[in-house]
């Protein structure tokens, strides 16, 4: 068997096991997800969203899918949106993903639970269609029931049509003041483009076919923002999330196919940890995110359990740049111990998560800093 092969039939082993022993919570618990149904022109995106039918007490879960290569060209992003902080890992393996999220909340409110960003080939003829969902056997941490698997999964049909979709918002998170300019970007914009955000904030204003602004006129978080644009032919709903540009990419081969997933509050200072004793499969890594407008200087101290300072190493993470890197990778080649922690400093706050990465069972778990579980 294959390399690939292996992994494949590890993350499947895990999610059967995972499965097996919430059957009986699926007993007790009517919980449906739904996917809403999206349109997008070829060369265009769609973002696709996983509801909740009703409010459910939901805090982080292992979502996985594979989505249809002959529609779509990649994943291009994530978006966790919850009343508290959230953190997760992606593992994109071709057109197979695998997810692992957590959260301080217990119910997404109004927001999707989660987002997909698929971006439409653009060879695809206009009035094809695919299904989107997620695999039967996802699992969600459900309350104080654990880990369980939805009972209903509604898919999501998305058209290749119409004339406009939404890529991407600038800046995507962060509390911005009055006064901010928010570019939306995308495709099919014209000067008969409607463009409304959820948000004490000016119309929007068409700058050109790929990119249309609107201006704060009051202090706003722009990450969940919903925000959308309407030509005659058809509209588009997107929730905003800071995409970060890849600036490195790990020599680990589990954590080179993870893209780090950040739903947390930007710091100054993020504490990260404590670890705990790892096997030799095993490696903690780090996740970074600057959705700042300007490069900051980015320092990181680890410590082991008893507080003494075992090294430290600063560089320039640029705006709107990301990396998931192993801490040896980031600290010269220290690794953490039992009950180690990292401390990260910025001039500017940013967004910092650790992983757990484990190439025995083939998945990675996210952590959130000390701070956001205080």
């Amino acid at each position: 068997m294959s390399a690939k092969g292996v992994r494949v039939r590890a993350v499947a082993v895990l999610i059967l096991a995972l499965a097996a022993s919430a059957a009986s919570a699926d007993l007790l618990v009517d919980f449906t997800l739904r996917i809403p149904n999206e349109m997008a022109p070829a060369g265009g995106m769609v973002q696709m969203k996983v509801r909740t039918t009703e409010v459910t007490p939901i805090s982080g879960g292992r979502p996985m899918f594979a989505f249809d290569a002959g529609m779509f060209s990649s994943v291009l992003g994530f978006g966790l949106f919850a009343d508290g902080e959230s953190a997760g890992a992606a593992i994109i393996d071709g057109n197979q993903v695998q997810l692992s999220t957590v959260s301080t909340a217990t119910s997404a409110g109004d927001y999707p639970i989660l987002t997909v960003s698929l971006p439409i080939r653009s060879d695809v003829n206009a009035g094809a269609k695919t299904q989107f969902t997620l695999d039967p056997r996802s699992v969600w941490n459900y309350a104080s029931l654990g880990l369980i698997s939805p009972s209903t999964i509604a898919p999501g049909t998305v058209s290749v049509g119409g004339t406009v979709a939404i890529t991407d918002v600038v800046p995507g998170e962060g509390v911005w003041p009055a006064g901010t300019v928010v570019s939306v970007r995308g495709v099919g914009f014209s000067d008969k483009t409607s463009l409304r955000a959820d948000a004490d904030a000016t119309k929007g204003v068409f700058v050109s076919p790929t990119e249309m602004r609107f201006m704060l006129l009051a202090p706003a978080e722009i990450r969940g923002m919903r925000i959308r644009a309407s030509n005659p032919e058809n509209q588009t709903t997107y929730y905003a999330y800071m995409r970060g540009i890849t600036s490195k990419v790990s020599r680990r081969a589990l954590l080179s196919m993870t893209e780090p997933i950040f739903g947390t509050a930007q710091r100054n200072v993020a504490t990260l940890g404590p670890f705990g004793s790892l096997r030799s499969h095993q490696y903690a890594a780090i996740g970074l995110q600057n959705p700042n407008l300007s490069d900051v200087r980015v320092t990181l101290s680890l410590y082991d359990r008893h507080g003494s300072l075992d090294e430290r190493s600063s560089f320039v993470l640029g705006a709107r740049r990301r990396l998931a890197l192993t801490v040896s990778e980031l600290l010269d080649d220290d690794d953490v111990s039992a009950g180690s922690v990292v401390v990260v400093r910025a001039p500017l706050p940013i967004d910092a998560i650790s992983l757990l990465c484990d190439e025995g069972s083939w998945s990675v778990a996210p952590s959130l800093p000390i701070e956001a579980r205080q």
